[in-house]
């Protein structure tokens, strides 16, 4: 899945509310069955012919099949089914996991083997005793680092994936298993070791091994795109991503619904029925979507799911079967990230909304007196784990918070519900209908919320740092005003830095990082560089003046150095 996750936030639709109602007519209790009076032409019209009317989309595409064929598709905008070429993001992750698991039947690689066996270019640094392995890559938890600025690019060559991750490998910042960080340079390095396995380039090997078997027989992971397909590019904001193994893929409507018919198929004409099932283990905890190997799986609207999605500038995709049903559906949507609002539309209609989904207790659930005390030390401030830890797109994330409190009768309350305590760290919705688990680490001090949630101090927040950014940026600006001497220039270099760096990247477009840091931008985080040596440089002249103003610019860049640290805000 692609950067936003897995995350379904969908407008109900009345029409699609009225439709739920008939098509439920007659089910009874436990039913699954798919209803076959849902007419997915009528489905699709009404919800991308509109989008695509009012320049909310500007191109989609739809397909149904089964195990054997497709049995509706439709495009929307100037696009063809079987020639327009879609960028489909994080889809590509489904697809290089299936080669990973040739090379594993193969007996080439180990799922569970220290991937340093296997790289020839170059070595994983040793930052955590515990290697990591292709499984923790393919699952997102081996702890690696991912990287935005500077993954796109829009002209010029790929390097082959050992030399690329060779130059740009991101750093260790949790332990193999601890989190699941979603990388997408975690997937990079899949690449780098695909190529020193087969001695071939990735998009080579892929497009032997992969694409052709699974009759994708127009797609393509290279980058730039053959030139016979570049004036057949969807019409979007189309750029290409370093991390090809995480994002690369190029594909038609057409070879998406044979990746479909081959899901449902298990892939079978790759790889065997056991390693199909070892990258798609059924989610049993009412957890939602989790990722597995490539794909991810789960239940939603009472149905087991296998599937893929992705986003990358303007393109959205989300391919899903239900292999129950022998169902599977692809969109893939230019424009709006709407792709998830059809899937979960074609859910409800298909077999019912979530709401008539019985929760697992008829009652709801009740915390213990003794959770009065404990559940204290659950309490705080949780963020994502998922963000570049060491450059400046960090502050992608300054907003993103979790609440952790606890309610007077012992229930803890976080994600706009309340959480019963079941186990030592486990926990679960008064209605039964989720589960999560917390995580200590070595001292037993709660460090993670979840799988992807960590704890934080009130002081690492982000509506605390926005507070220290203006009360740093208008300190600058009355010290550049008051100030005198050489405590004035450090001053106005620490107010051209606070403003410098906001505005340049506002002006910018901060979703034109990942292209790079434009010159502006790069020259003023090398003020943020030297912010030790200004801090440094203004403790003499402050001692000699030692006026309330000279002593409070001294200790006010001495703050600063550690918030431009903890932001990135440097070269």
């Amino acid at each position: 899945m692609a950067r936003q996750g897995i995350v379904r936030s969908i407008v109900p639709y009345l029409a699609i509310f009225v439709l739920s109602i008939v098509v439920n007519v007659g089910r009874t209790t436990g039913q699954s069955k798919p209803t076959p009076s849902v007419d997915f032409g009528k489905l699709a019209d009404d919800y991308f012919a509109p989008l695509v009317a009012s320049k909310r989309a500007n191109a989609a595409a739809v397909v149904f099949t089964n195990r054997e064929r497709v049995t509706f598709s439709k495009t929307y905008g100037p696009v063809d089914f079987d020639r327009s070429i879609w960028r489909a993001a994080s889809v590509s992750k489904a697809l290089t996991a299936i080669a990973v698991m040739r090379l594993v039947e193969e007996g080439r690689v180990d799922l569970d083997a220290d991937v340093n066996r296997y790289l020839k270019t170059f070595k994983i640094p040793a930052t955590f005793q515990q290697p990591i392995t292709l499984r923790q890559l393919l699952e997102h938890r081996s702890g690696l680092d991912d990287r935005f600025i500077g993954d796109g690019f829009r002209n010029g060559e790929q390097p082959p994936m050992r030399l690329l991750m060779q130059q740009v490998l991101p750093a260790r910042v949790y332990a193999p298993s601890d989190v699941e960080f979603y990388s997408n340079y975690g997937y990079g390095l899949i690449g780098a070791v695909l190529e020193d396995v087969t001695g071939e380039r990735f998009e080579d090997y892929m497009s032997a091994t992969v694409l052709r078997p699974l009759k994708m027989n127009r797609s393509t992971f290279a980058q730039p795109l053959p030139q016979d397909l570049v004036s057949l590019v969807a019409p979007g904001k189309w750029w290409y991503q370093h991390a090809a193994p995480a994002g690369g893929l190029a594909t038609t409507g057409a070879d998406i619904a044979a990746f479909l018919i081959a899901t449902l198929n298990e892939d079978a004409d790759v790889i065997s029925n056991s390693s199909f099932k070892v990258m798609t283990t059924p989610q049993t905890a009412n957890s939602g979507l989790v990722h597995r190997l490539g794909y991810w799986t789960g239940r939603d609207h009472g149905q087991q799911l296998i599937g893929a999605s992705g986003d990358s500038g303007s393109f959205h995709s989300v391919i899903t079967v239900v292999p129950e049903h022998d169902l599977g559906v692809a969109v893939l949507v230019s424009g709006s990230g709407l792709a998830w609002g059809f899937y979960t539309r074609f859910l409800e209609a298909q077999f019912g909304a979530t709401s008539s989904e019985t929760p697992r207790h008829a009652h709801l659930l009740q915390p213990k007196p003794a959770d009065r005390e404990s559940n204290s030390h659950f309490t705080g401030l949780y963020r994502t784990v998922r963000y570049p830890h060491h450059e400046l797109s960090k502050t992608f994330i300054i907003l993103d918070l979790t609440r952790v409190t606890a309610d007077g009768d012992g229930a803890l309350r976080f994600r706009g519900a309340r959480w019963i305590r079941t186990g030592p760290l486990q926990f679960e919705k008064e209605d039964g209908s989720e589960t999560v688990s917390f995580k200590e680490d070595s001292d037993g001090r709660i460090r993670f919320l979840g799988d992807t949630e960590e704890k934080i101090g009130w002081y690492q927040s982000g509506y605390a740092n926005i507070a220290f950014y203006f009360i740093f940026t208008i300190f600058f600006g009355v010290a550049s005003w008051r100030a005198r001497g050489v405590l004035r220039w450090l001053s106005i270099l620490a107010l051209l830095h606070s403003l410098g760096w906001l505005g340049a990247a506002l002006i910018g477009g901060p979703e034109n990082l990942i292209f790079g840091l434009p010159l502006p931008l790069k020259g003023i985080l090398w003020i943020g560089t030297a912010m030790p040596l200004l801090a440094l440089a203004a403790i003499y002249p402050a001692w000699r003046k030692r006026t309330i103003l000279a002593v409070a610019t001294a200790a006010v860049l001495a703050c600063y150095v550690p918030f431009v640290f903890y932001w990135n805000l440097r070269a």
